[in-house]
């Protein structure tokens, strides 16, 4: 009775891989059965959609007219790469003969304004990309005086400062909320406007950033609560060890 079994199981066995290397080559000779594009969104953000990427795999070529077997996945790959909101994508198929496209966004952490230059986003790894009509992301608007990067932040050590301190703001809920603006002056010094209350905040130069926003913090919690949320006008963070609070 086992050897019985043990027979069955091996024909079965054998009958499932051809039938299996059948449907692989069908599917790598023949026409896509389905193509599907999974496109991770960041918190809802969608900078890029199934079409732009369709477009971009399809290419001046037309490749996806033609049989699998033709079909080069890197180059896809490199196709959708080529938008400059998407940080990496892979294109693989199945057995079924389906086209699976995963797309990871790049995700914004700030917005730059200057009023001589078009607004761009900064990314998390200090890339500057283009705004897009499709989507708006709520991050801090940094207005800067001086533009001085062309690709990225990290061009210069203040503007590495300045993405360290945009990171830091992205990883905490409540400065995340709480900051609307960065005001970035042509000497390096920084403003934060704030979301709920009207205070200015005198941040300085980014270093030592973490030190600040604890200041800051000891300012909502402790002295707001007692002095009265529009007695100040001005809170300066640039001195060691001090919160200098000014009023109107």
């Amino acid at each position: 009775m086992r050897k019985t079994n043990q027979y069955l199981l091996i024909g079965m066995l054998v009958g499932v891989i051809p039938l299996t290397w059948m449907g692989f080559a069908s599917s790598k000779e023949g026409l896509v059965n389905d193509l599907r594009v999974d496109i991770i969104s960041n918190e809802g953000n969608m900078f890029t959609s199934e079409a732009e990427i369709l477009d971009l795999m399809r290419g001046e070529d037309n490749i996806l007219t033609l049989p699998v077997s033709k079909w080069d996945m890197s180059e896809m790959e490199r196709r959708v790469e080529t938008n400059p909101f998407v940080m990496d994508a892979e294109v693989y198929r199945d057995v079924k003969g389906n086209v699976l496209v995963w797309v990871n966004q790049r995700k914004p952490i700030g917005r730059i304004y200057h009023r001589y230059e078009k607004d761009s986003y900064i990314d998390e790894n200090g890339n500057l990309l283009p705004t897009t009509a499709r989507h708006t992301a709520r991050v801090p608007l940094l207005e800067i005086d001086e533009l001085i990067w062309e690709n990225n932040l990290k061009e210069t050590s203040y503007g590495n400062s300045l993405l360290e301190l945009l990171k830091y703001i992205e990883q905490h809920d409540f400065w995340r909320a709480q900051i609307a603006q960065l005001v970035v002056k042509s000497d390096g010094q920084i403003e934060m406007i704030p979301q709920v209350t009207k205070q200015t905040v005198l941040l300085g130069t980014p270093d030592d950033f973490e030190k600040k926003f604890e200041k800051l913090m000891i300012f909502y919690k402790k002295i707001l609560p007692t002095k009265g949320w529009n007695n100040y006008t001005t809170v300066n963070l640039k001195f060691k060890d001090q919160i200098i609070c000014e009023k109107p």
